[in-house]
């Protein structure tokens, strides 16, 4: 899975508009066909609730991704004097359709075991739309609000997955690992786009602000609330939903002392400061050791 790399993501580019025709993307878009027919049933830790944890969020990534690309592609037009930050809008959209491609691949793959996964991804569309008519009233900045917190939030989560290498050595599977830090990767290469494009368009006054951090924490309750009934569903379809030692184990590796999601909480939750920037969570040193460890860095 070699790649080019172009160059460091950076927080906010500043280009003059004459040179538009030579600049790059500050991220590549990078094509991967992973085959998922062999992978083990129960591919993290040998566990039904461990593994179906991560198929509950693999399950919402495939209209989750399409839908950030439809909102950011929704006010592009409204961006007319940064190259810089258009080009990145098309790195960005190329990521996330592929995203969006690979994670749906994998969970057909589930189909084998008897999961039923579409319907999964059929909620989810369902869930975003209805938000997005009945709750977010269907405007384009609230769309775009939704997409800058479910970003974050993705991309807390894959910074997450890099640093934890106790959590990588559960996944017994070589081709679920490299899909999960590809992808994990990728969300941070590109993490401050959608953010970057809200600010440049809506600004960083009080209403912008009050937007984005009330949709905030109503998006991550829908998006928790939907991963839980996602995993039951799962547990329920793998006739494990009264496996009680499995449940202590997933229950453990999520909502633990030292839990995947429990960790993230103050990064996740630093986005409601008014000064808040993807970029002030540093994570350059984090991609440059694993898009070498996972061959994806030449020299710029």
């Amino acid at each position: 899975m070699n790649a080019t790399v172009a160059e460091k993501p950076r927080a906010k580019p500043t280009v003059q508009p004459s040179s538009a025709n030579t600049l790059k993307s500050s991220f590549p878009v990078r094509r991967m066909d992973f085959v998922f027919k062999d992978v083990m049933k129960y591919w993290v830790d040998g566990d039904p609730a461990s593994t179906h944890l991560l198929t509950a969020l693999s399950c919402m990534f495939p209209d989750g991704e399409r839908y950030f690309v439809d909102s950011v592609r929704a006010v592009r037009d409204m961006i007319t004097d940064d190259p810089q930050l258009q080009k990145d809008i098309s790195a960005f959209i190329g990521q996330e359709a592929m995203h969006a491609k690979e994670h749906h691949t994998f969970n057909m793959s589930a189909q084998l075991h008897g999961l039923h996964p579409e319907s999964l991804e059929r909620f989810t569309f369902n869930l975003l739309d209805k938000a997005s008519k009945y709750v977010f009233r269907n405007g384009k900045q609230q769309k775009l609000a939704i997409t800058c917190a479910l970003e974050h939030f993705t991309g807390t989560i894959a910074a997450q997955l890099m640093r934890r290498e106790d959590i990588q050595a559960l996944m017994r599977d070589d081709t679920m690992k490299h899909l999960w830090l590809w992808h994990s990767i990728e969300e941070n290469e590109h993490k401050a786009v959608a953010f970057d494009v809200y600010q440049h368009i809506y600004g960083n006054g009080m209403i912008a602000y009050l937007n984005r951090v009330v949709i905030m924490a109503l998006a991550v309750a829908f998006i928790v609330a939907a991963k839980f009934g996602f995993w039951i569903t799962l547990m329920k379809r793998d006739g494990q939903l009264f496996n009680l030692r499995s449940w202590r184990k997933g229950l453990s590796l999520a909502w633990g002392r030292t839990g995947f999601f429990t960790q993230i909480i103050p990064d996740t939750w630093d986005y409601m400061r008014p000064n808040f920037h993807p970029w002030q969570h540093d994570t350059h040193a984090l991609l440059d050791t694993f898009r070498a460890r996972m061959g994806m860095a030449t020299p710029a």
